[in-house]
């Protein structure tokens, strides 16, 4: 159903105010736009506190050890999808080492 010319003022205002409020969350847009795997290098060298390149990224795709997604040859990485890999793993982790020590 097509809206009237009387309800579009309305209808625009309510989209403007949507859209508003979703600029606000600056941090849930940056959370959901894809990485290149520059960018994935810079935000893993945030997190470790270590340089991390993008030969490193490139050798953690091959290793399985990093979640990403494929667009034809471009690789994109998503920091939801990198934590959640992170935190697995420091769990798997912890899991081993009490095995180990009990």
């Amino acid at each position: 159903m097509l809206p009237t010319f009387e309800q579009l003022p309305a209808m625009v205002a309510e989209l403007s105010r949507k859209f508003d409020a979703f600029l606000e969350r600056p941090e849930e847009v940056e959370a959901a736009t894809p990485m290149g795997v520059s960018i994935c290098a810079e935000f893993l060298t945030s997190i470790e506190g270590r340089k991390v390149t993008t030969g490193a990224v490139y050798n953690r795709v091959h290793k399985g050890m990093l979640p990403f997604r494929k667009n034809g040859a471009r690789l994109y990485f998503l920091r939801e999808d990198i934590l959640d890999s992170i935190m697995k793993a420091k769990k798997h982790q912890l899991t081993i080492t009490e095995k180990h020590y009990s």
